[in-house]
């Protein structure tokens, strides 16, 4: 099976911390943040999977060494030019489908989200149907705020963003950024622009079948600051688990990492060669490999070359 992880986005809500590391690599609980849905496709059975890259290019296959899955082959495919979603969709599948493939579903993810889907759930819905595409939703109460994608009670997206009209009762959810795809839809997707507005649209107000899998899991966007540190806290306690990560607790700390005496580690996660100074207190903190903490702090995230500000709030 073959799958994609997105990973060109340029991270702008994140910036500083983007300006020298992209967003899909910046580190969760010093890893690789696209490690995780590289981890999920491989699990799900995928063995090559494209990874598209633009904003700090060579950080990405650099940053996920030593993180890939033993068993699947990665192809980082580089856009000089943001493609887009449908545009860079196309050209990182058509980098793997070059010697030909089979017509299993191929399955794509963010990049830069924490999500472990019902990919099995997924497939199997999008194989009944004779689906083109298969959405994978989650409900949100903001769903007709932000885009809201309709489906009916077998499973069918029957309205994309308000369109078209449709008679009957449907369910109003949020799409996740992770589609289940058909060897057939490659042909349909832009060279360049938004999937959903290249191709989604038009199968959607066509003939094609269009499925939408609700997945109830716990789904996060690391976009902002905030998110981003309340993630590692809710993963240190287990309020947000991954199936392959035991929490550690209160606080992680990296091997190679420095310590001082008397050091007060509160719900913080540090890096590996990162130093805490000698009496410093810490709490709800991310420090990034090789950052310097020199005093007191609550609510940050450090890196070598910036420490910004997260206001912490409780999910």
């Amino acid at each position: 099976m073959i799958g994609m992880v997105f990973a060109a986005g340029l991270g702008t809500r994140l910036r500083p911390l983007t300006e020298r590391l992209p967003k899909p690599v910046v580190p969760l609980m010093n890893r690789p943040l696209a490690s995780y849905s590289l981890e999920r496709l491989a699990a799900a059975g995928v063995t090559r999977c494209a990874v598209n890259t633009h904003h700090l290019a060579d950080a990405v296959p650099r940053a996920l060494e030593g993180h890939l899955p033993a068993a699947m082959d990665v192809t980082f495919v580089h856009e000089e030019t943001l493609r887009g979603t449908g545009g860079g969709l196309r050209g990182g599948l058509e980098a793997l489908l070059a010697d030909g493939a089979d017509d299993e579903p191929i399955l794509v993810m963010n990049g830069d989200i924490l999500f472990w889907p019902d990919l099995e759930g997924a497939i199997a819905l999008h194989r009944r149907l004779g689906a083109v595409a298969t959405m994978v939703l989650r409900p949100d109460p903001r769903a007709r705020r932000f885009g809201a994608i309709h489906v009916d009670a077998d499973g069918r997206v029957r309205r994309l963003l308000g369109e078209p009209a449709f008679e009957g009762p449907l369910e109003e959810h949020m799409f996740t950024g992770v589609h289940v795809l058909s060897r057939a839809a490659i042909a349909d997707l832009p060279r360049d622009g938004s999937v959903i507005s290249g191709a989604y649209r038009g199968w959607v107000d066509g003939a094609a079948t269009v499925a939408g899998f609700v997945d109830h899991g716990p789904w996060r966007d690391l976009g902002t600051p905030a998110e981003y540190l309340r993630a590692h806290v809710d993963m240190l306690s287990g309020a947000l688990p991954w199936p392959t990560l035991t929490p550690p607790g209160a606080s992680l700390v990296a091997h190679g990492a420095s310590i001082g005496e008397g050091a007060i580690l509160d719900r913080c996660v540090v890096g590996p060669g990162a130093r805490v100074a000698a009496g410093a207190r810490l709490t709800r903190a991310v420090v990034w490999a090789e950052a310097e903490v020199e005093g007191d702090a609550a609510d940050v995230i450090v890196a070598p070359h910036a420490t910004v500000a997260a206001p912490f709030s409780p999910a």
